[in-house]
């Protein structure tokens, strides 16, 4: 762990989801997220590919890991409160519905 006030600083996606496997597996990431790549045959690979195009699921993911190995650090809070915000934001910007489709005549 490193000693920056972001926790998260350095940390690839890789790292975080093969330390949550072995700390936690594969079937209780999948119960506490309720994320199916991680219920339904999950592999490193594919879920990776999934939470790298997917800014929900890995909010998700980066706030679990946040919650299981960085709960002493004085910078967690704002970390997951910084993850929400953008959450949030991303929510806000696409609340909006575009207009529908229609086939030209």
């Amino acid at each position: 762990m490193n000693n920056s006030n972001e926790p998260l600083h350095g940390v690839k996606l890789e790292q975080i989801l093969t330390e949550l496997e072995k700390k936690i597996g594969w079937e209780k990431m999948g119960e506490q997220l309720n994320i199916r790549c991680f219920t339904n045959k999950p592999r490193l690979k594919s879920s990776l590919k999934f939470l790298r195009t997917t800014p929900w699921a890995r909010s998700r993911v980066e706030i679990l890991y946040l919650k299981t190995f960085c709960s002493k650090h004085k910078g967690t809070g704002n970390a997951i409160r910084g993850i929400l915000a953008q959450k949030n934001a991303v929510a806000d910007t696409s609340a909006e519905k575009p207009t529908p489709f229609v086939w030209p005549t």
